[in-house]
């Protein structure tokens, strides 16, 4: 499996805007002194073998984007607003009425991958899109989490509603399957009613936060980082990353935005008493 050069250019861009070029410069040193792989120009066209780009992804992450799955979602949805607005891809979405841009979803997949078994599939049902992934090389978060929040952001960048994600499948295995809906508490999709054993839920269901989690996460709709929500709370910044994670995990969003939309909705975004 293979990655185009294209995916190279995007982080180029974003890193650079958020943290400057000498940061960007300095990245590409490192990464170049340690794999001779990439001592090569690098364009759209190129197409970096799997392992190598997953190990310049992997370090990119650990320097500007640490905050796990949340982040790599985030980058994904960034991406996807630099590549289809003003990048390479501008062009790519010639039809934004619904089915021709689901198609369009399937499609990126082989834009993004080259000489690889796996695969695309993005299905319209009543319930939203069907977006599933299969016969991957092997799991990482780069090939779940940044494609799922490249992918939601395709589609809100094209449709006025908000785009809710929700995993269809359990585990951490070469496929997956999320339900992508302007429902933010979706039906199952038709084609998952009548699963059979010895599959996961059909869509993940909701549960109650706990005060606690509530309590954080007023906090981070409110702009808190988790340094501060630990010091307003007395609690350590590792505890406070473990709320977020459970609140996020609970309520199927997956970054602070979404949490903020979440709490907006349901009128939450004030602060609680400060303790």
């Amino acid at each position: 499996m293979k990655v185009s050069g294209t995916t190279i250019l995007t982080r180029k861009t974003l890193v650079s805007r958020r943290f400057g070029s000498e940061a960007w410069r300095g990245l590409f040193r490192d990464v170049a002194l340690a794999n001779p792989w990439f001592r090569r120009p690098i364009t759209a066209s190129s197409l970096v073998p799997l392992p190598e780009f997953l190990a310049f992804h992997d370090e990119l992450v650990r320097r500007f984007y640490p905050d796990g799955k949340d982040a790599l979602f985030e980058l994904g949805a960034e991406s996807a607003r630099w590549a289809l607005v003003d990048g390479p891809l501008n062009r790519f979405v010639q039809d934004a009425e619904i089915s021709s841009l689901v198609a369009t979803v399937q499609n990126l997949w082989y834009r993004y991958f080259a000489e690889t078994d796996s695969r695309s599939e993005a299905i319209l049902s009543d319930a939203g899109v069907e977006f599933r992934v299969r016969d991957l090389p092997a799991w990482h978060p780069y090939l779940e989490h940044f494609v799922i929040g490249y992918t939601k952001e395709v589609l809100e960048l094209y449709c006025a509603n908000p785009i809710w994600t929700h995993r269809l499948t359990e585990g951490r295995g070469t496929a997956y399957g999320y339900l992508l809906t302007t429902d933010p508490v979706p039906r199952a999709p038709p084609s998952l009613k009548h699963t059979g054993a010895g599959h996961g839920p059909l869509v993940r269901p909701r549960r109650a936060l706990t005060a606690r989690e509530l309590e954080v996460l007023r906090l981070v709709g409110a702009g808190k980082t988790n340094r501060e929500i630990a010091c307003v709370l007395r609690i350590s910044e590792k505890t406070v990353q473990h709320h977020v994670a459970h609140a996020y995990d609970k309520l199927g969003v997956y970054s602070r935005a979404g949490a903020t939309l979440w709490l907006a909705e349901r009128g939450l975004l004030a602060l609680p008493p400060a303790p």
